[in-house]
């Protein structure tokens, strides 16, 4: 019994003496005077107790310690910008129960780069790419030492090397001299490009094309230097082609012989047979819609056909198109068209059967469109009636500078057209046709844009009473003068109905400002006319509307004001679309 108590007892008193008494929680403010921004965020990164001063098991005696610690963790801090002779006041005051740690920090001057070493060497010595590195390298003689701005020198070296091919490119030194008591520093690096890898062969996986269809989207030829640009332009162009569901390329680096890349290109086609349907509504247009039946591949030369009915209150129609694809397939084509194309408006009926071939292509970032068309029109306009048929052959060429096609901040369009048809070629009467439209936006200042539209067209013709209405020029509408009714405003006959001119001049100036999220507001003024003479009078509209951004483009909604005419009193004017 005695034995069995002393036993316990012995427990007992080890048991005790091995729990260690609990601490109470203390509490602790960091403060940090001297220095803003990222270096002070740096500092609070650095500071051991401002990680830890929360840790359950943060004592007085750790807290001190860590405090003791700070200046050196400062000084460790201020280094990658450049600061290496800082000046630091440490306090530790308690009050109220918390324990509060002062850290006021003078940084000095700050170290000055004296000298920059650039080396490189090996068979990309003398490459482009790398004498812009060194005519753009991020630090240079006189700049504050600043260490992110170093790291970042060497990451573009190595990208570089990568983008271009050199695979096995080396650092072979890399190095900050820091003479902290003269203020200065030297950068040292020095880069082997190694050898430039080349293009190998290119192998596409997939059933559906043709070799040769496929090889005229690669830009690059074998052998050639390997630049990974040339990769996803050749990835951009496929995905872009619209054959293609999923497109995977794969450089094997490591597969390379005598420096040869060999490349894998896996694709998924896309569906034979593609299906369009569409709704919308437009002031000029009212409710449309659209039904399309699309086959992507004719054959394995990327041949494709489709065709396509529209239908709106004014307009309506059925159009078939097959498409060729050219040398390069991203850019070039041959396209027959043809269909049946039906327009009845307030001011004229017209219902065409036509026939086209059209060559397009690029050229220096020009789209242009080579084409001929035969149209056999029916017409009735004012008091004119008559069955024409032309044979017309033209060219057209586009371009667009944008930072976003769809909702552009910054942003050109300019379109040429030239067209015409001559009485000894099929055609019923000879005519000549000049045509330029643009449109430019510009960012003023936060949220605001402005938008300027111009078109200028003109006519070389006998008798304007000749032509169809589909080669008259008329004015009015949501993408003219806005005010007016589509193709509401031209020259007049005896009995004041419109008759469409020769010439057409139309301007427009907007303003628009965001006003909260995605909505904005408007003010614009549109001037212009159809006309057979310069002399003819101009017509104008203003007013506001109201801009909602989506992910298709912006939805305009307008309420005009016929100047010209204040007795017709304001207009509505819907229009969904992208801004170029």
């Amino acid at each position: 019994m005695t034995k069995t108590f002393i036993n316990y007892a012995l427990a007992l008193t080890i048991t005790l003496l091995n729990i260690q008494p609990a601490h109470a929680a203390i509490n602790i403010n960091v403060s940090v005077k001297g220095v803003e921004g990222d270096i002070k965020n740096n500092v609070f990164a650095f500071l051991s107790i401002e990680q830890q001063k929360k840790h359950p098991d943060m004592t007085e005696s750790l807290m001190k310690k860590l405090h003791k610690k700070a200046p050196y963790e400062i000084r460790q801090a201020l280094q990658p910008f450049g600061y290496y002779r800082p000046y630091i006041q440490a306090e530790i005051l308690l009050k109220e129960s918390t324990w509060n740690l002062f850290y006021r920090i003078t940084p000095g001057d700050p170290v000055i780069i004296d000298n920059v070493e650039v080396s490189i060497t090996g068979e990309g010595r003398n490459h482009k790419s790398f004498k812009r590195f060194i005519e753009h390298i991020p630090v240079n003689k006189g700049d504050i030492l600043n260490h992110e701005q170093y790291e970042k020198a060497k990451r573009l070296l190595q990208d570089t090397a990568i983008s271009f091919g050199f695979f096995k490119a080396q650092m072979l030194k890399s190095k900050i001299e820091v003479h902290a008591k003269k203020g200065i520093s030297n950068i040292i690096l020095n880069f082997n490009t190694g050898p430039q890898f080349r293009f190998g062969n290119v192998t596409f996986f997939q059933n559906v094309f043709s070799h040769e269809f496929l090889a005229r989207f690669i830009h690059f030829k074998k052998g050639e230097p390997y630049v990974v640009s040339s990769i996803l332009d050749l990835k951009n162009a496929l995905n872009n082609s619209d054959y293609f569901e999923s497109v995977e390329i794969t450089p094997h680096i490591d597969q390379a012989e005598d420096l040869e890349v060999p490349i894998d290109v896996k694709l998924v086609p896309h569906k034979r047979n593609k299906y369009t349907f569409g709704l919308g509504f437009g002031t000029d247009t009212g409710f449309r819609g659209s039904v399309g039946w699309e086959i992507n591949r004719i054959n394995k030369a990327g041949q494709r056909f489709g065709i396509t009915l529209k239908k709106s209150e004014i307009k309506s129609g059925v159009t078939g198109e097959y498409t060729v694809p050219l040398k390069d397939p991203r850019t070039d084509s041959l396209v027959f068209a043809s269909g049946l194309l039906r327009e009845d408006t307030k001011t004229s009926f017209s219902e065409k059967i036509f026939s086209s071939m059209r060559f397009n292509h690029v050229i220096k970032d020009w789209r242009e469109s080579v084409y001929i068309n035969y149209e056999r029109e029916d017409f009735d306009v004012a008091d004119d009636e008559g069955l024409t048929t032309l044979l017309i052959s033209g060219i057209r060429r586009t371009k667009i500078w944008a930072d976003n096609p769809v909702n552009t901040k910054r942003g050109l369009r300019l379109c040429l057209d030239i067209r015409g048809a001559h009485d000894s070629i099929i055609s019923d009467s000879s005519f000549l046709q000049l045509r330029s439209q643009l449109k430019c936006i510009r960012s003023l200042w936060t949220g605001g844009r402005i938008i300027m539209r111009g078109e200028g067209a003109t006519s070389i013709v006998s008798d304007v009473s000749e032509l169809p209405p589909s080669i008259r020029f008329f004015a009015g509408g949501d993408h003219s003068i806005r005010g007016y009714a589509y193709n509401s405003l031209g020259p007049e006959d005896g009995n004041g109905d419109i008759t469409g001119g020769k010439h057409l001049l139309v301007g427009s100036i907007e303003y628009e400002q965001k006003i909260r999220g995605n909505w904005s507001a408007a003010l614009f003024y549109d001037a212009g006319n159809a006309m057979n003479s310069i002399s003819d009078t101009m017509e104008s509209g203003a007013g506001f509307g109201l801009r909602w951004k989506s992910p298709l483009g912006p939805v305009r909604i307008n309420l005009a004001f016929p100047v010209s005419e204040p007795d017709k009193g304001w207009r509505i004017h819907l229009v969904v679309g992208p801004d170029l």
